[in-house]
């Protein structure tokens, strides 16, 4: 197991423009929050994915001086860009085979791509990902369970591909225990009582599904932008069983230590991390786990996005050392 980041952690320092791409992955180096790095393509070039040479020579010459390792690059396929369709098969084909290039370009052996993306969009890439020595890896998060319809049709394509060219992205929010102080304080800030958001908490505690979860703050009278950060807030918290991920493990090959805060010990009180290193571990998984910040939109002061991830960096380490647990048959 190799540990990195993720340059989504740093989303405010990038937008306040406090750091070129160049100055964050040296703050990354100098902190030790390496060796894997990742990127969101969209988000760290201008003209992504058609790079000049100049620029792929130059991130690449980068990385190395740093001592950085490229993980795994953030793609993206927009499906809706159209105001009256879906993008076809043909289309989304289109806009994500420039971003198997340019990620062989620039050295980074993954490709992560959203949940949503049609298995039949990804059976045709994989020939072109398979010559681009790229493996294409969709992500599961949230709500995502084993057995939701999408993951199961993802791994039945998987399974009819029969190759090493694909897998999964396993985010940690998957496994939750409670909703990030943050977001509740982000919620109430911007009109939600506080009552009313509890009573939607308690049947997201009771494993409610994302469409009860919606209909019931369809009932509740709040501003339209409550109930906007509310409903984008809890399709990203899961609440499943760490240990229902580890048959999963095998198709797994990149994995997002996704946290939202820490308390005194570094520790993410609201995600169950610990557990599903471990699964990891007992899977006999070997890829990189890389730290996520997933809470920079719901802070007003400024919040040092590189101690956050140092320490949760210390956290993975220090779980990473620890043997699996032996659990019964």
């Amino acid at each position: 197991m190799r540990l990195g980041t993720t340059a989504f952690s740093f989303t405010n320092e990038w937008l306040s423009r406090k750091y070129t791409l160049e100055q964050l992955l040296a703050r990354v180096a100098e902190l030790g929050l390496g060796p894997g790095i990742e990127l969101v393509g969209f988000q760290a070039w201008r003209r992504y994915p058609a790079l000049p040479n100049e620029d792929v020579l130059a991130f690449r010459r980068l990385v190395e001086n740093l001592g950085l390792e490229p993980a795994a690059l953030g793609a993206y396929a927009d499906l809706a860009r159209r105001p009256d369709r879906l993008m076809t098969t043909v289309e989304a084909v289109e806009f994500l085979v420039p971003q198997i290039a340019v990620a062989e370009a620039l050295g980074f052996p993954l490709l992560r791509l959203h949940g949503g993306i049609p298995a039949a969009v990804i059976e045709q890439l994989v020939p072109i990902a398979e010559r681009a020595g790229v493996t294409l890896a969709t992500e599961v998060q949230g709500g995502q369970a084993p057995d939701s319809p999408g993951i199961v049709a993802l791994l039945e394509s998987h399974e009819r591909l029969d190759s090493a060219n694909v897998g999964l992205v396993l985010d940690f929010s998957v496994s939750m225990t409670a909703l990030p102080t943050s977001f509740v304080e982000s919620v109430c800030r911007l009109g939600m009582a506080r009552e009313e958001l509890d009573e939607i908490a308690t049947h997201w505690v009771q494993g409610a599904p994302a469409h009860e979860l919606f209909a019931a703050l369809a009932e509740v009278d709040a501003p339209a932008a409550a109930l906007d950060e509310a409903r984008a807030g809890f399709v990203r918290f899961g609440r499943q069983d760490p240990q229902a991920w580890l048959p999963l493990v095998p198709q797994i090959v990149y994995a997002h230590a996704k946290f939202w805060e820490l308390d005194a010990t570094g520790a993410d009180p609201t995600v169950r991390t610990a557990e599903l290193i471990d699964v990891l571990q007992r899977g006999g998984y070997s890829g990189y786990v890389s730290s996520e910040w997933g809470g920079s939109a719901w802070v007003d002061e400024d919040v040092d996005a590189f101690e956050l991830v140092r320490r949760h960096h210390e956290l993975c380490r220090a779980l990473s050392l620890n043997p699996p647990v032996e659990v019964p048959a």
